[in-house]
């Protein structure tokens, strides 16, 4: 019985040494698109009930002030978000810190020329509203569901279009991420080595999930139709006013009245 002889290749001695940044474009999109799809998740573990008093005191500060020209009224607005802000979590508390912080910085370095034109220190007054209106907005979403938010619209006389077209986007942007990370997750397991192609492999993940999102709209419409949907989209159960919603807004009315008095409407 003759030996079977093996190549002289078989015998050799391999080191593979991968470079340090072989897979971190795919690591880094993954952690990206997870992180979204968690908070997402996130925000719909939280209270469910609708919340039409807490949208419309938030808008209603909010509206206040981006119409404040005084410090007092800014200076009241901050003391109040900064009491809400201790009645959170830490990790809340800093993700709606450096969320407001960065829109101010951002809002200050837009601004930051007209300083030197001679626009005089109420330029600096905008990046203080531009911090106070993202905190007041972070303490509502992180507070509320999405589907709380959406569902009191419907009690403001909102048309009904475009809050379903909102909270089918809400709902889609979960569903599509999920489907692009186990794209990524199938990305990183099959790439062997360094990555040298990005852009060729986002585009391929990009255009996979829009494909995909062409299919599930199609089979959406068709479900609507089947189902003979006629536009109407109500609130659901428990779509009323409520007490602590009317305490809510006499808290908006008071904000108003101390606007008034604050900036002198009424001189």
């Amino acid at each position: 019985m003759s030996e079977l002889k093996l190549p002289d290749w078989v015998y050799e001695k391999e080191e593979y040494q991968p470079t340090g940044g072989r897979d971190y474009f795919i690591s880094r999109s993954l952690l990206r698109v997870l992180s979204v799809l968690l908070r997402l998740r996130a925000q719909s573990r939280r209270r469910a009930g609708l919340q039409p008093g807490a949208l419309l005191l938030t808008l209603t500060v909010i509206g206040l002030v981006v119409g404040s020209q005084t410090q007092a009224f800014l200076l009241t607005v901050l003391a109040g978000v900064l009491v809400l802000l201790c009645l959170r979590p830490g990790d809340e508390i800093l993700r709606i810190l450096r969320q407001a912080l960065a829109a101010a910085l951002f809002a200050a370095l837009l601004l930051l020329p007209s300083l030197w034109l001679g626009g005089g220190r109420a330029v600096l007054l905008l990046p203080a509203k531009t911090f106070l209106t993202v905190a007041v907005l972070g303490l509502l979403v992180e507070g509320i569901s999405w589907h709380a938010l959406t569902g009191s619209l419907r009690l403001f006389h909102v048309p009904a279009l475009f809050i379903q077209l909102l909270d089918l986007t809400l709902k889609y942007i979960l569903l599509l991420g999920e489907i692009a990370g186990q794209m990524l997750w199938a990305l990183k397991l099959r790439a062997v080595g360094e990555l040298r192609q990005k852009e060729r492999a986002l585009s391929g993940v990009l255009g996979a999930t829009f494909l995909k999102s062409q299919e599930l709209s199609q089979d959406m419409y068709e479900a609507m139709l089947c189902r003979g949907f006629t536009g109407d989209y109500p609130p659901g159960a428990g779509g009323r006013w409520q007490g602590r919603d009317f305490l809510l807004g006499l808290a908006a009315l008071a904000w108003m009245c101390f606007f008034c008095y604050v900036e002198g409407v009424f001189l």
